[in-house]
């Protein structure tokens, strides 16, 4: 999707939560030294980071409207966008994206999931196509789908060569938090991500209480994302995200599925 959507003169709150992020935030904040939007500011939430994050960031002489905030200790991935969103619907948000650290933006991707919601009133919630850094043009995601019956929760597209094969706006059950837009009304109306839920499912409890309150979530055919993938986790395979995103995920089935569904959600685990 590489067209040039109309500016709509939209404020955007972009939340980015760092934690021991050195040496991928000056990636992300070069991309997002060339986003084309005019109207958005940038809120760097920094976990207690011990690295030198913060320095990082600070020797960073922006082109965009940049708060930085650094919390005391570590409040995790739902506590410390939560920070962030308040600050941004403090500016004035009248959309807010959330944005990993370790992501590469497209300079159009504000302004094409902006538009996309404009133009799609039903949707409350957007996320774009997301890459992987490696292997080159491989999709991590496009939207993702929950089966409340099995108790599986998978990214659409996940490791396929992108050829092309996601080309229209899709409604989806969950957007990542990766990279995730949803409306100043939203949060008004459902509140803030589930701190019940520090790491994993918070974006899928977030979409799906969107849902009951009468808003839709949407994958926008974007530019491509690029996502390093669980760099704050140690890596798509750690102990620590094994283990956080298993008792995340009986969290949320407790919370979403029907009492009858949970024999088959426990066989498939």
């Amino acid at each position: 999707m590489t067209s040039t959507p109309e500016h709509t003169g939209a404020r955007v709150g972009v939340v980015v939560l760092n934690y021991n992020g050195a040496w991928v935030l000056p990636g992300l904040l070069e991309s997002l030294d060339k986003v084309q939007y005019p109207d958005f500011k940038v809120f760097l939430v920094d976990n207690a980071s011990t690295d030198g994050s913060l320095i990082k960031a600070e020797s960073h002489l922006p082109a965009f409207p940049i708060e930085i905030i650094a919390n005391e200790e570590n409040l995790f991935f739902s506590g410390g966008n939560n920070v962030g969103i308040d600050k941004a619907l403090e500016w004035g948000a009248d959309y807010v994206l959330l944005l990993n650290n370790d992501t590469i933006i497209p300079p159009m991707l504000v302004a094409q999931l902006v538009d996309f919601l404009k133009s799609n009133v039903s949707a409350g919630i957007a996320g774009p196509m997301i890459h992987f850094k490696e292997p080159e043009d491989t999709i991590w995601s496009a939207g993702g789908n929950v089966s409340t019956w099995w108790g599986i929760v998978r990214h659409r597209g996940i490791r396929e060569k992108d050829e092309g094969q996601f080309p229209n706006p899709a409604k989806v059950d969950y957007v990542s938090g990766c990279a995730l837009m949803f409306r100043r009304k939203v949060f008004e109306k459902i509140g803030r991500l589930d701190e019940a839920f520090p790491m994993y499912f918070e974006d899928t409890d977030f979409c799906f209480r969107a849902k009951k309150a009468g808003f839709e979530t949407w994958y926008a055919p974007t530019d491509p994302l690029i996502h390093l993938v669980s760099f704050a986790a140690g890596g798509q395979v750690s102990k620590f995200k094994v283990s956080r995103r298993f008792w995340s995920g009986m969290k949320f089935f407790a919370r979403h599925a029907r009492w009858f569904q949970w024999p088959t959600i426990l066989l498939g685990q």
